[in-house]
């Protein structure tokens, strides 16, 4: 890896969402919500500008609007918090965005996938074909005419990669499943030090910091050895859908 290339951190909020709190926290508050955000993540540096996870929203011309509006539905998306306009906020098009790291393959994190026509995108190999082909209905949760798009006009732009990976030097993937078959984090070189997007095996700081594993998971047993893997990893962990965010680093710079 070289060493002096360092990436900036830029947190995009997308949507917000309200959910019993059994969904983030596994057994717990079962009489309770928790209102959080969905977010996608810009990264700089090296003259590169990466996405982690697509955003939502927007009225552009896409021949998926069905699955995007499924998508916000749940997920409303507030005025100027589409993809489009939250890039624009940072002089981008998304035809300057060189590479597109999917932490995993539900509605809110690819709805928005289309728009990336130049991108590299980044898919966890094994998960891909977890999600295009579920063992059991009940791991169908994945929008399909997303995926059959991406396979049938951007698979000359997806690269599959395996479960611990350099995607350009100063940011890596390693898979963590627990959430999706196919869930995996990102980590980030910084001037600040390593930064890791832990996607949606960590929903809530309230995971990572007391080590309690979510409660919408595939699979309990790896989203806590996710958990212990962060705790290893001497880093700045940043949640898949806490509010928090933007109340510890405001404006959603990280780094």
């Amino acid at each position: 890896m070289d060493k002096q290339l360092k990436y900036s951190v830029q947190c995009l909020r997308t949507a917000t969402h309200t959910a019993p709190e059994a969904i983030f926290l596994f057994m717990r508050g079962f009489d309770k919500v928790r209102d959080v955000n969905c977010y996608f993540w810009l990264m700089q540096g090296g003259g590169r500008n990466i996405l982690v996870d697509t955003g939502m929203g927007g009225e552009f011309e896409n021949k998926l609007r069905e699955s995007a509006r499924k998508s916000e539905k749940g997920f409303p998306v507030a005025p100027g918090e589409d993809t489009l306009s939250l890039l624009e906020k940072h002089n981008l098009r998304p035809d300057d965005i060189d590479i597109v790291i999917l932490t995993h393959l539900h509605h809110d994190h690819i709805a928005n996938i289309p728009l990336f026509t130049k991108a590299k995108v980044i898919v966890n190999r094994k998960g891909w074909y977890a999600a295009k082909n579920p063992l059991h209905p009940v791991f169908d949760q994945f929008p399909k005419d997303v995926l059959d798009y991406m396979e049938a006009s951007m698979w000359d732009q997806i690269k599959l990669v395996e479960d611990e990976a350099e995607i350009i030097p100063g940011i890596e993937v390693m898979w963590t499943g627990g959430h999706t078959a196919c869930s995996q984090a990102v980590k980030i070189a910084t001037e600040r030090g390593k930064v890791i997007l832990t996607g949606d095996v960590a929903y809530l700081y309230d995971n990572l910091e007391q080590n309690h594993p979510i409660g919408l998971a595939v699979s309990l047993y790896e989203s806590v050895a996710a958990l212990k893997r962060f705790r290893e990893e001497n880093a700045i962990l940043l949640p898949g859908h806490d509010k928090e965010i933007l109340t510890r680093y405001p404006g959603g710079k990280i780094v």
